[in-house]
């Protein structure tokens, strides 16, 4: 309880002195969510991740210093998302009245931390990059010193066969020592393949970067930490990343294949290396694991029926009651027999529909953050993610909010444009509210 009355206090402290630069604590949060794994949030304080203290911290002093920027950004994002993830978090509230429910205080904090603040984490972030104008370059900045502090840490974890970071963590969780029992790169996520998820769900964002030589230099160097982390998934998102990166991030086309090319080359180039050799056995040999994969999910559509509307009444842990060989091994599964399909199914069309909603086909800056956003997605499917609290649902929106980098090239708008009425540059206090948004469209903020 001391180190969360620490971290309340700093979190208040950060918050205030930033309260008119929303964007530095919003960039902390990026920061502390990417640092500290959910797999030893637990172990670092009680009750929710640090990230999401710091987030309903900045809340509160926004309330209390800043309420009319608090209004105007709840009023910005529309009525629609608002009212649908309410619902959404109000059934899964349902749960706990389940037998197998983990109980009130834990759904509640499961609801908060994974449902409900990293979609405000996303409302903030846009309305930051669309009223600050050093926002979005900020958390671009932030995205890529965190992509080389990854990818260094791996190929130091590889090199020495230790964690380095929560090295007593991750040994007591599933390590049975400190050396020569990692096996692959885990960054501070504790699991190789939300390494490679976040390398993948970066590539896209590197378009955003204006200079070719650094974009392709960052580019490489994740290509070439990737293998590392022996994530068959992990790998094949971030080449897709790196195709969208080379296709269409750029209108320099020689040049980029010109980079693109000597960046693949590293890439084989690492393939060639004992990592490579062992993440090409996976293809090859993936000691059951497509099998235990086929397993869950036949078992999951057999009892479809048994939680369709609620949670699954039995125990959640079906690889502890020897139900399954493994978990479920799908984020959305895990998330079903905790809630029920139909609202599972209506979470992930709530995601859908904001990120088409980012879609503006005539900038391409907006295209980025919306890639990135794509490949979380499909990588949810791939591992226990959300079930596990990994990275993945967070990043979704994270990344997402990037899409509204494309204002950063524009020019300022008039004072007496809808845009600038919309999206109020920093200045003196405003005493008047614009009228409620009818939702996330393409176009940004809709006044």
């Amino acid at each position: 309880m001391s180190t969360l009355a620490v971290w309340i206090g700093l979190c208040l402290v950060v918050s205030i002195v930033c309260v008119r630069r929303m964007h530095i604590v919003l960039a902390g949060v990026i920061v502390v969510r990417i640092l500290v794994p959910g797999v030893v949030q637990n172990e670092v304080m009680p009750g929710l991740h640090p990230s999401t203290y710091l987030f309903l911290v900045f809340l509160m002093v926004h309330a209390a210093f800043a309420p009319r920027t608090l209004v105007r950004v709840i009023r910005a994002a529309g009525v629609w998302p608002h009212m649908v993830l309410a619902g959404i978090a109000a059934v899964m509230m349902t749960d706990v009245g389940n037998p197998g429910s983990a109980g009130l205080l834990d759904t509640t904090m499961f609801v908060l931390g994974i449902v409900w603040a990293p979609f405000y984490v996303f409302v903030f972030m846009r309305y930051s990059i669309r009223s600050t104008r050093t926002a979005g370059r900020t958390y671009l900045l932030t995205f890529v010193l965190l992509a080389v502090t990854e990818a260094v840490l791996a190929q130091i974890q590889v090199a020495t066969g230790r964690p380095i970071v929560w090295e007593s963590d991750f040994s007591r969780i599933w390590l049975s020592g400190t050396r020569s029992e990692l096996g692959a790169a885990i960054g501070t996520f504790g699991h190789g393949i939300q390494v490679g998820v976040f390398f993948a769900a970066l590539m896209p964002l590197l378009a955003l970067i204006p200079s070719l030589l650094l974009r392709y230099a960052l580019a490489a160097a994740l290509l070439v930490t990737v293998p590392l982390a022996y994530g068959r998934m992990g790998l094949i998102l971030s080449v897709i990343g790196f195709v969208f990166l080379v296709t269409v991030g750029s209108r320099h086309v020689i040049r980029s294949l010109l980079f693109g090319t000597a960046a693949i080359t590293g890439l084989l180039l690492s393939i060639q290396g004992v990592a490579g050799e062992k993440l090409l056995l996976k293809f090859e040999d993936d000691n059951g694991s497509a099998a235990l994969r086929v397993a869950a999910f036949d078992w999951f559509w057999a009892h479809t029926d048994e939680f369709l509307v609620g949670g699954y009444l039995g125990s959640r842990d079906l690889k502890g009651e020897g139900t399954l060989g493994s978990s479920l091994e799908n984020g959305y599964f895990m998330l079903a027999i905790m809630f029920g399909i139909l609202v599972v199914l209506a979470f992930i069309a709530f995601m859908l529909c904001l990120l088409f909603g980012q879609i503006d086909i005539k900038e391409r800056h907006s295209w980025p953050g919306v890639a990135s956003a794509a490949l979380i997605l499909v990588s949810i499917n791939g591992y226990s993610s959300i079930g596990a609290n990994s990275i993945d649902i967070h990043l979704f929106w994270f990344v997402l909010a990037m899409a509204g980098f494309l204002s950063q090239r524009k020019p300022s708008p008039s004072p007496n444009s809808p845009a600038r009425k919309a999206f109020p540059l920093p200045g003196p206090p405003r005493h008047t509210l614009p009228k409620a948004g009818t939702g996330l469209g393409k176009h940004g903020w809709t006044s």
